[in-house]
């Protein structure tokens, strides 16, 4: 069987670490024929390995005959028109997450893939984690009877982007997260991770969210950089997460994830091997931690495999992309809610119901 013909659009971060590495190790299974960036170099640089045709303009791309599938790893203010154009060329589209900005434009996204025949997978890579995939496991078989409350802990450093190659910090000016008109802050851009989670496990619709979002970055004009919430789902069971993405420099990236229920508890969390410390006058920081732990290849190489088996065999992906819708509507009543103060409830047309 031929190799799928694949498109990349977008060349920043997270498909030079996670999408294009997944590429490479199913080879066999996926060729890289055409990538589009805005920077003209990046395109390049993604194109090359593969022998693929750079385009600035990814409208370009979608013109080709010759390609069956899309990758769309630009920033989410772009995802709902880049997605619908790709459906509309007849393209089956993998877009990473999160969905996007609203959920019209959640609807317009699925409703372009749904007329045009194409699949659309949503890119919540920690369902195919494997501590994640464990956890969920070990709830069908009830290892620790009904879920009751789930708690989610993670933390990471606000400049590992410029030590990975990317100019500028996160939640600044510098950087198009720190630009309220594109970005949502951590719940959007991190958060949107926990929600899913706490659905997938929780295994209900959330029905009201409490939140509350702090900044700490300096430079930061307002876009939050740190998140603390609780979501009540509809089976009377409680998740909360609390997330930071502007940590120093020198703080030990981590995750942590507890389950409680009615028979037992499960506990994963990132391992505390630390592969590499650098030590300098009166810090220290740890350089690898970010590489080592969450953003784990081999995640995105089951997401890209599951991708391509439903394209095959003609079947829905095992995640549709009405569970990222439901998990979208969570993380922007988080944002009202941190706004306003206020718990806001979730109707039932948000949730999914």
């Amino acid at each position: 069987m031929q190799p799928l013909s694949f498109g990349l659009i977008g060349c920043g971060n997270i498909a030079r670490s996670a999408h294009l590495p997944a590429i490479a190790r199913l080879a066999d299974r996926v060729r890289l024929v055409a990538t589009a960036d805005a920077n003209d170099a990046a395109a390049q640089a993604a194109a090359d390995p593969w022998g693929a045709q750079p385009y600035r303009d990814y409208r370009a791309l979608l013109q080709r005959k010759d390609i069956a599938a899309v990758l769309v790893a630009t920033p989410e203010y772009l995802h709902a028109e880049q997605v619908v154009a790709a459906a509309e060329a007849g393209k089956h589209v993998l877009c990473e997450k999160p969905m996007c900005r609203s959920l019209d434009e959640a609807d317009l996204m699925m409703d372009a893939c749904r007329r045009n025949g194409v699949l659309l997978l949503i890119g919540h890579s920690r369902r195919f984690t494997r501590r994640y995939m464990e956890v969920r496991q070990a709830l069908d078989q009830g290892v620790v009877g009904e879920a009751r409350l789930l708690r989610e802990n993670e933390r990471r450093t606000s400049t590992h982007m410029v030590r990975m190659g990317q100019a500028g910090t996160r939640w600044t000016p510098q950087h198009w997260t720190g630009d309220p008109k594109l970005g949502g802050g951590v719940i959007l851009s991190h958060g949107i991770h926990e929600i899913d989670l706490l659905r997938w496990f929780l295994g209900a619709e959330a029905v009201s969210v409490m939140a509350e979002t702090g900044t700490t970055t300096p430079g930061n004009i307002g876009i939050p950089d740190f998140a603390s919430f609780v979501v009540r789902f509809a089976n009377g069971a409680i998740g909360s997460a609390e997330i930071s993405y502007a940590l120093p420099a020198s703080y030990p990236a981590f995750h942590l994830l507890e389950l409680f229920g009615t028979r037992g508890a499960i506990r994963a969390h990132d391992h505390e091997l630390i592969c590499c410390a650098e030590y300098c006058g009166d810090s220290v920081s740890f350089p690898g931690t970010y590489d080592v732990l969450l953003h784990d290849v081999t995640a995105y190489v089951r997401q890209l495999t599951e991708f391509v088996d439903a394209i095959r065999q003609g079947r829905d992906a095992r995640m549709p992309p009405t569970e990222a819708r439901a998990s979208l509507a969570v993380a922007l009543a988080i944002i009202e809610s941190a706004r306003t103060g206020r718990e806001i409830s979730l109707r039932p047309e948000q949730r999914g119901a």
